[in-house]
């Protein structure tokens, strides 16, 4: 009767393991799933001519296919915009969470020769890993 228990014990402690990491996949590939196919769309026009050096305002959303397959807004923490010198960059977060995401940015070197957008994420080690989308009112040619 003993070892019956224990084998019922063990199979119930199987079954939520699995549950457990099904579930951890789960939470884990949403956030990655849920940025495939984002797309940023600039709310102000680039000064394409400012000075490096020179501060500007910069505002963005972010769109995603919603469930029902509408656009909806893409809401998160960490997002950043980065501006594309002639050998520099500068980069600057979005001063609130939730769209419209803005901040304020330094030109940099050479001037404005490219912008990225994206949402700042993080390796296991706690390294920067960004994440940049495409922006579909850009300015510049996408490579």
């Amino acid at each position: 009767m003993v070892e019956r228990v224990k084998q019922r014990y063990l199979s119930n402690m199987r079954r939520i393991v699995c549950l457990t990491i099904i579930l951890l996949v789960a939470v884990v590939a949403a956030p990655v799933a849920a940025k495939e196919g984002a797309r940023a769309r600039l709310l102000t026009a680039l000064p394409l001519h400012a000075k490096a050096g020179a501060r500007i305002t910069i505002k963005w959303t972010v769109k995603v296919r919603g469930p029902s397959g509408k656009l909806v807004p893409f809401l998160a923490n960490g997002m950043f915009a980065r501006l594309i010198g002639k050998g520099a960059t500068t980069t600057a977060f979005a001063q609130h969470f939730g769209p419209p995401y803005g901040g304020r940015i330094r030109v940099p070197r050479g001037g404005i020769r490219g912008i990225k957008v994206g949402l700042m994420g993080y390796t296991d080690a706690g390294r920067p890993a960004p994440e940049f989308f495409a922006i579909v009112n850009s300015p510049f040619p996408t490579p």
